[in-house]
Formats: C-alpha cells, sequence, structure tokens
C-alpha cells in the first residue's frame, strides 16, 4: 500500500490539530522511503512527529496497518497514546474510531489499524502479524534478531515500510540502517514516481528542535559527561558506546593523582591534609566478589581518592571490624553503603561497632535499582568527563574503570555492570564515595574537621 503524498498529510495536520511541523520535523516527514532511520537528540520531537505521521497515515489511507513498537510497553505507548489524543481531539475523526486497550492497545480509526506492542522476549508479541507500517521507536536499543527475523517479515506480505527512531547506542543494526541511507535524505521527494533509492536517514541532535532553549542544551553539557552527551543530544554513533568510561579520562584521571595514593596500613605519610573532609564508599561482598572500601578526600577541585582497601573470602563480623578499622584509619567522616539485601543489616552492624569504638563516623545506605545505580554510575562518570575527580595508577581500580560497561539486555532496558570475567566492586565503592560527597555538597550533612566546617560537594 502506498502512503499518500506527504505533503498532504501535513496539511491535514494543520486542519485537523493546528500542527506546525519545525523544519526538521517537516524535512523528516517529507522524506518518502521504504525505510526511513532517524538518529535524534533527546526532545528533538520524535514521539510527536511520529505519532502524526500515523495518525494521518491512518486517516488518507484507509484498511492501513501500522504498528508501533519499541523495547518496553511504556515505551510502546508515548507515540500510541499522543496518536489516540490526536484522533479523540478531533471531532471528525472522533466519531469513526475506537480504542480497544486489553490486550494490547488497538486504535481503529474507519478500517485502519494502529497497534502497540513490546520487542522484548526477542519479540514474541510481534509474530503471526502483518502490517503496511512498523514504527519502532528507541530502535538502536531493540535486539538485532527482532528487527530481522520479527519486523522484516511481517512487512513482507504488504511490501510495509519501516520507521526507525531513536538514540544512538553503539554500531548495530540501527546504525547500519542509518548508513544505508545516509545522503538519500537529501533528495526531493517525488511521490509520484517510484521510490529510487529505498532508504532515507537523518540525524536530529536536541537543538534542531527550534523550540528548546540553548541554555538548556549547554545547561546538560555540564550536567553529563561528554559522551552521553554526544550520543543522547548530539545524537552521534561512537564506537565505544558500551565503555561508561573512556580511557582517555581514566588515564587522564590518573595522570592527576599521580603518587598520591596509599593502601590501608601502609606506612607512608597521610595523604590527607589534616583539615580534609574525608567521604567513602562501601560495596560488600562475601566469596565470588570483593568487599570494597574507598576513601575520597573533598576539595574544591574535586573528589581525590586517598586510600583503597579490597578483600575476599571473610565472615561478616570480620569483615565489619576491618571497614570500621579502614573509616577509623583514614579520618573518614561520612561512608556511604550498598543497602541492599545482605547490605542492609551489615549496615546497621557496622554502626554498632563504630558506636562501640566511639568512632565519629557517619555511615548512610543506598538502595540499588535499575535507575538509582544508573543515577551513581552516571554521576561518577561526569567527574570523569569534565576532569572533576582524581585517582592514581591501582592496577584494579583502573582495569574495573576500563572495563565497565553498559549492556543491551533482552527486553531492551540497558544495564551497566562489568564486562564478563571481570569485577566491579571498586567501581561502585568509588561511585558511592562520590555520590556521597555530592549529598554533603548538597546540604545533606556538615562535618567538622578540627574546628573547620566542610559542605563542599559535586
Amino acid at each position: 500500500m502506498r502512503a499518500t503524498e506527504p505533503q498532504t498529510r501535513i496539511e491535514l495536520a494543520k486542519a485537523l490539530w493546528g500542527w506546525n511541523p519545525h523544519p526538521t520535523q517537516r524535512r523528516w516527514l517529507l522524506a518518502d522511503a521504504k525505510v526511513k532511520t532517524a538518529a535524534c537528540g533527546r526532545r528533538w520531537g520524535k514521539t510527536e512527529a511520529a505519532a502524526v505521521d500515523a495518525a494521518t497515515m491512518a486517516i488518507t489511507c484507509p484498511g492501513s496497518v501500522q504498528m508501533i513498537v519499541a523495547p518496553t510497553y511504556d515505551q510502546s505507548r508515548l507515540i500510541f497514546d499522543t496518536v489516540e489524543r490526536l484522533i479523540m481531539n478531533s471531532p471528525i475523526t472522533r466519531a469513526m474510531s475506537k480504542v480497544t486497550r486489553t490486550p494490547y492497545p488497538r486504535l481503529a480509526v474507519g478500517r485502519s489499524i494502529l497497534m502497540a506492542r513490546t520487542a522484548d522476549e526477542d519479540g514474541r508479541n510481534l509474530r503471526g502479524h502483518a502490517a503496511d507500517r512498523v514504527i519502532v521507536d528507541e530502535a538502536a536499543y531493540v535486539r538485532d534478531c527482532v528487527i530481522q527475523e520479527v519486523i522484516a517479515p511481517m512487512l513482507a506480505d504488504r511490501n510495509g515500510r519501516l520507521v526507525m527512531l531513536s538514540t544512538p547506542f553503539g554500531k548495530n543494526h540501527f546504525y547500519r540502517s542509518y548508513l544505508k541511507g545516509v545522503g538519500a535524505a537529501a533528495q526531493i521527494p517525488n511521490p509520484k514516481s517510484e521510490i529510487r533509492n529505498p532508504h532515507a536517514s537523518f540525524t536530529f541532535p536536541s537543538w534542531s528542535n527550534p523550540h528548546i532553549s540553548r541554555e538548556y542544551i549547554e545547561r546538560q553539557r555540564s550536567e553529563v559527561s561528554a559522551r552521553q552527551f554526544a550520543v543522547e543530544y548530539e545524537a552521534q554513533f561512537l564506537d565505544d558506546v558500551s565503555a561508561v568510561f573512556p580511557w582517555e579520562d581514566i588515564n587522564a584521571a590518573a595522570e592527576r593523582g599521580a603518587g598520591g595514593l596509599r593502601r590501608l596500613h601502609a606506612a607512608d605519610a597521610a595523604a590527607a591534609a589534616p583539615d580534609e573532609l574525608i567521604v567513602a564508599g562501601i560495596d560488600w561482598a562475601r566469596y565470588s566478589d570483593y568487599t570494597a572500601i574507598i576513601a575520597v578526600g573533598i576539595s574544591d577541585e574535586g573528589p581525590r581518592v586517598i586510600a583503597i582497601d579490597r578483600f575476599n573470602g571473610m565472615g561478616w563480623s570480620a569483615q565489619i571490624e576491618r571497614v570500621a578499622r579502614f573509616l577509623m584509619e583514614h579520618r573518614v567522616n561520612a561512608a556511604l553503603t550498598d543497602q541492599t539485601s545482605i547490605g542492609d543489616p551489615l549496615l546497621e552492624q557496622l554502626r554498632s561497632r563504630l558506636w562501640a569504638m566511639a568512632a565519629d563516623v557517619s555511615v548512610d545506605g543506598y538502595g540499588f535499582t535499575t535507575q538509582s545505580k544508573r543515577d551513581l554510575i552516571e554521576h561518577l562518570a561526569v567527574q570523569f568527563s569534565h576532569g572533576r575527580i582524581t585517582i592514581s595508577r591501582d592496577e584494579a581500580l583502573i582495569r574495573e574503570l576500563q572495563y565497565f560497561e553498559y549492556e543491551l539486555t533482552q527486553s531492551g532496558n540497558v544495564r551497566m555492570n562489568a564486562r564478563t570475567g571481570h569485577h566491579d566492586d571498586l567501581v561502585i565503592a568509588l561511585a558511592l564515595a562520590c555520590w556521597q560527597a555530592k549529598t554533603v555538597g548538597a546540604g545533606g550533612g556538615m562535618y567538622a574537621r578540627n574546628g573547620r566546617i566542610a559542605t563542599g560537594g559535586w
């Protein structure tokens, strides 16, 4: 089924809903290609543009079937719900439409159908369907096999079209599709002729949306890592996107701290200044992994690693004793520890032991969820990206930072952890220490050292 002329559908959107695309949305909508791939920065307006495109096709191509697909069910609902609002906000289209919400969202507009499905479980819920067009939102986070083995066959029977929009994530199927259409997007569309190039590709950084202020964009540049900004706002494809901490950032942080680290029980002179505020991060483990503790000094220049301890194969009581003595020896003011699962009772035991030792150390807990871990690690990545953190050439820490990666799960979610065969205990401990420094700086507490009140953080 051939879609109605794109310009006609843009004019229909204006007539029905008073909607006008901004210039790059218009450029994308006018492209007439079998496969359209758009690498989009955050807040470019892809949800709005895709929803208008889907709604107008449903109206102007009676009997068409469109499927909206995303890595998760909630993501697939973003475009679908926008389409539904558009259709139901016009008395003309509302009278001819019907919404079914179970078992999956389905919108009938006259004889046309729009459905929303998830791509998880390797596209199990997509199999057996045929469509005139499939719109894949956050396509870079959909597994290659779903595109190749499930979505492509869905389009075969109807000679259908594929639309993929996403922020980039490595150089997977989304990147390969993008390469096929580079240069084709500049061709002048001619809807009355057969499509000469089946692919059209676009890059739309966030600032190509004229409704987003440049001040907002520049603020994001300072709040996220350089890699995050390049991917999520500039819509760039990066070779090493799976690495959370680029080697150049790790190396620069180590260069800043050459010679400044001491290990537990070392006989060196104290690495921390007498009045320096010290915080620590603690990641617990028992057998296969390591319990890791990192002490960080806070200064106006940023967090500075001053001490590390890492061990395994010890019982919990011995671990509590060793951690407590580390905190006392390095004059730690405040510590943050993993509070998930076994970490909760260990937190209370550590507090009790420090109380018995008359140690003036505040210890807080941090519960790990998928989102809270992402927040924690991305905060640490910002410290590296902007040159705010100082470490030393500790072999184990540097190795863990090098092999800490983003991973795309089968359900289309992004997980951050160590590459298979490597550990991440020191990375987590360092992230916890830097988060505690941030909390202190945000007014989460004030700690005195030799009469000086310190509140600095990042």
